[in-house]
């Protein structure tokens, strides 16, 4: 069996879930999972039609003012008409500690419905609030 880079973070990810969720069940791993692909969705949807300021409440205040930075250059430049998530992965996960808030990042991989040859691959990281997952970071 190969091992990947991929497979072992994810293993390692599972682990420090395991017992982080018998502390608190926000660390509850299928919760966390559809946390990233409703987000995932309503940042495409936000950005397909050019209002990012539906995120303000999904997303920490760094990662909204970069988004409507973004959005400002051209919000539908790099956008795929219509993604399907085949895969998410949570790939780390941190708790909190000197006063940095508990995170964790998810992998998100999929295709475009349209084009299937169209793949996309991206890294959504979340940071707690409270009892909420909130969108800090999205990488491609």
């Amino acid at each position: 069996m190969k091992l990947s880079w991929t497979s072992l973070k994810i293993s390692i990810a599972g682990a420090k879930l395991s017992h982080l969720v018998q502390k608190d069940k926000i660390w509850d791993h299928g919760s966390m999972a559809e946390q990233a692909r409703i987000i995932f969705y309503l940042v495409y949807k936000a950005k397909a039609n050019g209002n990012v300021e539906s995120l303000r409440k999904q997303c920490a205040v760094s990662c909204f003012e970069k988004l409507k930075m973004d959005d400002r250059i051209d919000h539908k430049s790099s956008l795929m008409v219509t993604p399907i998530i085949k895969e998410i992965a949570i790939i780390d996960v941190q708790p909190g500690k000197n006063n940095k808030p508990d995170m964790f990042c998810a992998m998100i991989k999929g295709e475009s419905k349209d084009d299937p040859l169209e793949k996309f691959k991206a890294e959504c990281v979340f940071v707690r609030q409270g009892e909420w997952w909130l969108l800090n970071e999205i990488k491609n």
